[in-house]
């Protein structure tokens, strides 16, 4: 009685955080008991942590129901075509990592250490929601899952989420690291009110228990899993060939296409472009999919993608493209808020 009484009197606050390795962009959404809400968002260099959490404890504040999420940031964390331990345990050590089940056919997972060092960076404010960028891609085109064998892709700034459905069932999936050549992902988001590291024997002593964990078409079941408390390219072109009875041509024609894609300023959409097509590469290569084609791409972009981009599938991969935008801090609250229900 009292808890159903507390959910009239006080606002649900969602705090959703989408850290890449140069900003950290915070979300938050506050809803009434009568359905009205209102948004307010900011976006901090990796730098300024210290202002980041001032600001969500702010919106914090305001409520004592409030719930933090984030995107897992991890690079180590995949997802795998199998539900049953021993399937999954082809896929990643699961003495390293925990895994969560969806739609009964498929499971995402991420490493206990990142899990118990995500707690620990965010120990001011807490996380009670940590969602894979495998199941908000999964949310974010339900639709089209469950139609024929399609390309999906999630691109954010640091990584790119791959899939492969057919009818609702992952045939493969992976996650394309898009850092190049930088500081590390705590290097680059340490600032002086950092504390100094995760000490060794928490990390010994604390462990993340999933299994058995369904996650049904209402994205239910995962509290264990997101609440936290428990826890303590393109084949190179030739250049022109010089004709003598030709007049010379253009500079830009007797470029490479690495050379104009960069000098257009296009290179970081080559890159992604160069991932995909190896990452659909070893897809065609396994020998269980022998015969199935890919005709079509669904990509939720998350960074404003160059129109290049989309010509780079459909003139070099042979895909019918579709490329929707996606607000993935505001996507990270809707399945929060699905969660609560």
């Amino acid at each position: 009685m009292f808890s159903s009484l507390k959910k009239h009197l006080y606002n649900n606050i969602y705090i959703n955080i989408l850290q890449n390795s140069n900003t950290l962009k915070v979300y938050v959404e506050e809803l009434s008991y009568n359905g009205t809400s209102e948004i307010f968002e900011k976006i901090f260099k990796s730098s300024e942590r210290s202002k980041m959490f001032e600001f969500a404890l702010e919106n914090m504040k305001k409520s004592p129901i409030s719930y933090v999420s984030i995107l897992d940031p991890s690079l180590s964390q995949g997802a795998a075509p199998a539900c049953l331990k021993k399937d999954i345990e082809k896929y990643c050590e699961l003495d390293d990592f925990e895994y969560v089940c969806v739609d009964k056919s498929w499971a995402f997972y991420t490493s206990k250490f990142d899990l118990l060092e995500l707690k620990g960076r965010y120990k001011k404010t807490g996380l009670d929601f940590i969602f894979s960028p495998f199941l908000l891609l999964r949310n974010f085109y339900k639709d089209k899952i469950k139609n024929e064998l399609s390309l999906f892709i999630l691109v954010n700034e640091d990584y790119m989420s791959v899939c492969i459905f057919d009818r609702s069932q992952l045939k493969y999936a992976s996650l394309l690291d898009l850092q190049q050549e930088s500081a590390s992902d705590d290097e680059l988001i340490m600032d002086e009110d950092d504390e100094e590291e995760l000490i060794l024997d928490e990390i010994k002593n604390n462990s993340v228990d999933l299994e058995g964990i369904d996650v049904d078409d209402d994205i239910e079941g995962l509290d264990d899993f997101d609440e936290l408390d428990d826890l303590d390219g393109f084949d190179d072109m030739d250049d022109f060939e010089d004709n003598g009875d030709m007049q010379e041509a253009p500079k830009e024609s007797q470029m490479s296409v690495e050379d104009m894609v960069e000098g257009d300023g296009f290179g970081e959409d080559y890159h992604r472009f160069s991932l995909i097509q190896s990452a659909v590469g070893m897809f065609y290569k396994d020998p269980k999919f022998d015969g199935d084609f890919i005709q079509n791409a669904y990509i939720a972009d998350g960074v404003s993608l160059s129109p290049e981009f989309k010509k780079f599938l459909e003139e070099e991969m042979f895909l019918n493209v579709v490329i929707r935008k996606i607000d993935l801090a505001q996507e990270i609250c809707d399945l929060a808020k699905a969660e609560k229900k």
